[in-house]
């Protein structure tokens, strides 16, 4: 398991796929990913949008978790032309009074159904169970967020409904356990 080092990759590249580069999020991302968290559509799901001053946070608190953990939320860009289409990544959640890293996706709706969040959060699903060591990685998705849930199911093994501990809320948790876990 990754902590306390200032990132797991230190060329910033974290991934690759056939289609997808996934790297870490710098403050020269701030305006591509604000087109997403700033998509009242995108957000639906969230209590609000975010402002800009908000997405500067979101990427500060994504380095923070570099720094303390050695992974957070990473930037997702197209391989073929460099786009930025979002990001994904694990962050520590509180889930049945443990932390455990949680992948989450948002990907800018211009390029929804591409099958870009879900390639992502594949991608970050392998690195975190295999390069980064945990046992196991989740996602929490409210039920009412279908598309999300989509993805969910084609990355996890599993899903059950618990009651987040974060929000006291009913989710969705899908989970996925490294082989001999």
């Amino acid at each position: 398991m990754a902590t306390g080092r200032a990132s797991s990759f230190p060329n910033r590249i974290v991934a690759r796929t056939d289609r997808l580069t996934i790297r870490e999020l710098t403050f020269d991302d701030v305006d591509a990913l604000f087109e997403v968290l700033g998509d009242p559509v995108a957000m639906e799901h969230y209590p609000a949008p975010k402002t800009r001053a908000e997405t500067e946070a979101w990427i500060r608190w994504a380095r923070a978790s570099y720094a303390k953990n050695g992974f957070g939320l990473w930037a997702v860009e197209r391989a073929a032309d460099g786009d930025f289409l979002g990001d994904c990544g694990p962050m520590l959640q509180p889930v049945d009074g443990e932390l455990v890293p949680e992948i989450g996706y948002h990907v800018v709706r211009r390029e929804w159904g591409h099958g870009y969040a879900t390639e992502a959060a594949r991608a970050c699903r392998d690195v975190v169970l295999g390069t980064l060591g945990f046992a196991r990685v989740v996602s929490i998705v409210a039920p009412e967020n279908l598309a999300s849930r989509r993805v969910a199911e084609k990355v996890h093994d599993s899903m059950r409904e618990f009651v987040w501990e974060r929000s006291g809320r009913a989710m969705c948790l899908y989970e996925t356990r490294r082989s001999g876990s």
